[in-house]
């Protein structure tokens, strides 16, 4: 068998993000990257402040790896490479509506921002709508950005990064550019939903792999400990992604993928296996599974390994790859972002067991395309969708149900233009017998 040769992709990512400018048509780009020269020197100045440079020692000789690399005669530095695979514009992740100022909120973990948009923007015919800011930039400390929140109040947006930063970040809603956030909070690895209940003062953050949905003061910052954890095997979390805390009916619904990854062990999981062979004692590891997705509702001041007070779950309800939940607490209803099928799901909120939805939202003419994010706007009875499968937020009426075309398209490219589909690669791999380059997500 030929072997594949595996080379690391987060050198390409980066040349990708700080070198891609408009395409060559002369279309502006939406995300234009300032010039090569200024944009490392200012890179390095804020490496430097925020301690990510080495400190010098002194007296030392530079490192030579390998032995005369500084002097040998070789190709290389600052090239460009011959060719890339990349996406110059946003990829919409999360939505949430201010619906009192008229602005919405959308997460871009593509281009590592955060953009506003005028709640009435649409597309007029297949052009992009240029955004009312934008928050992007090394300043922002923002990575791979997952959910994204706000607080109107306050008048503050929150956002999480998800596999790489570990991070939420909270700017104020004017700030534009590369801006360092207000605060910022430590939280667990794999961080992926945020939810405010304004009654408790606290907001909910659903982590993936280790299951757990964890529940903070609103204004905590820094290393600030959580004020109490949900997780364990009887909780039922696989996978948690979007969550919403309901602090008006006192619960936290939760949508679940259903991968159970075995690091807590269950009834049902694959039989335990031994880690090494360099070991004092046994440190057997548990296979996962994959349960059914599900939709899962707990108490809001609940805690510890706790079991649902309910759960939507079974071949009726459709849910495939749940991601972004959002409830509309005066129809009482749950709107579910399908990424699987591609569709809106909308379930009754005290709903349990195998049951139907209400109303789907699905078919060619709804534009709705690998969903990622969902978010009510009870005010002017509508309901927005990101997709992550193109670059559009789409718009329908709050009791929009079938193959109906949306109200309004909101897009951040210009239509047609492909979307890549990366996200968040760590590494790619050749096949060399079928000339393929592998990218795993």
């Amino acid at each position: 068998m030929r072997k594949l040769v595996i080379t690391i992709l987060g050198l390409l990512l980066f040349s990708l993000s700080s070198r891609h400018g408009g395409d060559a048509s002369g279309t502006v780009d939406i995300c234009p990257m300032p010039s090569a020269a200024p944009f490392e020197a200012r890179l390095h100045a804020l490496e430097a402040e925020n301690g990510c440079l080495d400190d010098a020692v002194q007296g030392a000789e530079g490192a030579s790896w390998p032995p005369g690399w500084s002097s040998a005669k070789m190709a290389g530095g600052d090239i460009p490479p011959i060719r890339l695979v990349a996406d110059p514009y946003p990829t919409l992740h999360s939505v949430v509506v201010d619906a009192e100022r008229n602005k919405v909120f959308m997460s871009d973990p593509n281009r590592h921002a955060l953009w506003s948009f005028d709640r009435l923007a649409a597309s007029k015919g297949r052009e992009a709508v240029e955004p009312l800011t934008g928050i992007r930039g090394p300043s922002t400390g923002m990575m791979f950005v997952a959910a994204v929140t706000i607080d109107p109040e306050r008048q503050e947006i929150y956002s999480v990064d998800n596999d790489i930063g570990d991070r939420m970040m909270v700017f104020p809603y004017d700030a534009n550019g590369n801006v360092k956030p207000k605060r910022v909070l430590d939280v667990p690895h794999q961080a992926w939903g945020l939810s405010i209940a304004p009654e408790r003062d606290e907001i909910a953050v659903s982590v993936e792999g280790p299951r757990q949905i964890v529940i903070y003061k609103r204004g905590a910052e820094g290393h600030d400990a959580p004020l109490r954890t949900i997780r364990g095997v009887d909780t039922g979390l696989g996978d948690p992604h979007g969550v919403f805390f309901d602090g008006k009916n006192n619960e936290i619904i939760v949508a679940n993928h259903g991968n159970q990854n075995g690091r807590q062990v269950a009834p049902g999981d694959a039989p335990a296996r031994q880690r090494g062979t360099r070991v004092a004692e046994t440190q057997p590891v548990v296979g996962g599974r994959f349960d059914e997705p599900s939709i899962t509702v707990y108490p809001g001041d609940g805690k510890g390994n706790i079991p649902p007070v309910r759960r939507i779950q079974g071949a009726k309800t459709g849910l495939n790859w749940p991601m972004a939940i959002d409830v509309d607490r005066t129809r009482n209803e749950i709107a579910v972002a399908n990424n699987g099928d591609s569709s809106i799901r909308v379930f009754r909120r005290t709903d349990a067991g195998d049951v139907a939805p209400v109303r789907i939202i699905k078919g060619p003419r709804t534009g709705v395309v690998g969903p990622m994010g969902v978010a009510y706007d009870l005010k002017n009875s509508e309901i927005w969708v990101a997709n992550y499968g193109d670059h559009t937020a789409l718009v329908f009426p709050l009791t929009a149900s079938g193959n109906v075309a949306p109200k309004r398209i909101v897009r951040n490219a210009p239509a047609g233009s492909p979307t890549v589909g990366f996200g968040n690669p760590g590494a790619v791999a050749y096949d060399s017998k079928r000339d393929e380059i592998l990218v795993p997500n």
